[in-house]
């Protein structure tokens, strides 16, 4: 029983790793194409970003070049306070002709209006008590509060219609410099054809919608006035806030047009043109690595070879020498190496060079600078080394590891090595003079050791 059901998982296990691998592929396909969608959705927000920052700046422009006439009241009131009736309609006419949009031009001292033009279709404004009247009076009162310009609205005005109401107060200074509150100057504004000058459409099916939130200019807090207030809680939508006078709106921009799917077969060619562009990256990568590797190191052994060797060293011995620290260099020679080869083969000399490789890794710092130079010469560059006991003590264990039976091997070897030791001085300014004494010393080893034998 148990073996009918290995052979069944067996039987079964190609089908099963065919599914995984095509999931796995199947994922890895759409993981392109979401990369794809997203990169598409971003190019149309900027693209939306764009349009919405060009509706927002001609609004800004329009906006507050129409509200700041109000600045213009008040320094007629200033200038004139004893005006009439006859000098506002003066002053009023010409605002409205600057500015067509602008509905009325009313004047309130003590925040009663008592002065306003056209007064054609406006007379029930007169007499209009602000801080009595529930939709205007926390505007009013932010405007005592803040001493500065308020923009009301939009809201519905007293003499019918919709409107956007900049206000700023008029404050007189006595002749003992304090201030003094005379009342209000306030234009009222039909805010559509600014809106439609402006470029903002609530009803697009195929374009751009726009939505307006900031009611009394307060921004993301104030309520919407203008579209769908749904667009402001939409992911996709681009919200950007409009300066006005003395407070700010919000403008949402949402394009209303579907992103465009992709086909089965457009899929399948991304996920194939990725899978190429993946293996000649990876390819391009190894060979690089590769090229590098062989470049620096020495193909047999792995320690670093002549030309990594110069590059680092020159560095760790100009270092060494600004900072007046000292540096040793071994010249470390394979005694009879090309007996070895002769006798015993290639093989067996390749087989040496790598065990002294291994055991001057073993021996040394992870600091010191390792590199085989020749064929059968290695260099070791240790920094802050001087002459004395710990050297006499590096020294003596290369010696002890690489002067025995070489283990591992069918035929025993013997190993012997002279070393060579040069410490920088004034007499090695440079490092090829280093090398050259350490390279003088070694061969002095050697002949003193075969002199010895």
């Amino acid at each position: 029983m148990k073996r009918a059901t290995l052979l069944v998982v067996l039987r079964r296990l190609p089908l099963v790793a065919g599914v995984l691998m095509a999931c796995a592929v199947w994922l890895l396909l759409q993981s392109f194409v979401w990369l794809e969608q997203d990169r598409r959705h971003q190019a149309e927000r900027a693209v939306l970003q764009a349009e919405a920052a060009t509706v927002r700046a001609r609004l800004e422009s329009e906006l507050n070049a129409t509200l700041s006439l109000s600045l213009g009241l008040s320094t007629f009131v200033l200038a004139k306070p004893d005006f009439s009736q006859a000098d506002l309609e003066q002053v009023a006419a010409s605002l409205i002709r600057l500015q067509p949009a602008i509905r009325s031009v009313a004047l309130a001292p003590d925040n009663v209006i008592r002065f306003i033009y056209p007064l054609a279709g406006n007379q029930k404004a007169l007499g209009l008590r602000y801080l009595e009247t529930p939709s205007q009076r926390d505007a009013v009162l932010r405007l005592l509060r803040e001493q500065r310009p308020v923009t009301a609205g939009p809201i519905e005005l007293a003499q019918g219609g919709v409107g956007i109401i900049n206000r700023i107060p008029i404050i007189y200074t006595r002749p003992d410099g304090s201030p003094h509150y005379w009342g209000l100057a306030s234009v009222a504004i039909n805010p559509f054809p600014i809106f439609e000058n402006a470029g903002i459409r609530t009803d697009a099916l195929d374009g751009v919608r726009y939505a307006l939130r900031g009611k009394d200019g307060l921004g993301a807090r104030g309520e919407v006035f203008l579209g769908n207030a749904a667009l402001f809680d939409d992911r996709d939508t681009v919200l950007m806030d409009v300066t006005i006078p003395g407070g700010s709106w919000q403008l949402a921009a949402h394009n209303r047009t579907p992103a465009v799917g992709y086909g089965v077969w457009i899929q399948a060619l991304l996920g194939v043109l990725a899978a190429v562009a993946g293996l000649l990256v990876a390819y391009s990568l190894s060979a690089h690595q590769r090229i590098r590797s062989m470049a620096l190191h020495d193909h047999l052994t792995g320690l670093a070879n002549r030309y990594q060797f110069k590059l680092r060293g020159q560095d760790m011995f100009a270092l060494a020498r600004r900072n007046q620290c000292h540096l040793t260099l071994l010249n470390i020679d394979i005694d009879d190496f090309k007996s070895i080869n002769d006798t015993y083969g290639h093989a067996a000399g390749d087989a040496v060079l790598v065990y002294v490789a291994g055991t001057l890794r073993a021996c040394c710092r992870e600091s010191d600078l390792l590199a085989r130079v020749g064929g059968d010469e290695f260099v070791v560059l240790l920094p802050d080394t001087p002459a004395g006991p710990p050297l006499d003590a590096l020294l003596g264990r290369l010696h002890a590891a690489i002067d025995m039976l070489l283990p591992g091997t069918d035929i025993p070897i013997r190993l012997r090595i002279s070393i060579g030791v040069a410490t920088c001085s004034a007499a090695t300014p440079t490092l090829d003079a280093l090398m050259h004494q350490a390279d003088e010393a070694m061969y002095r080893a050697k002949e003193k050791r075969s002199s010895a034998d």
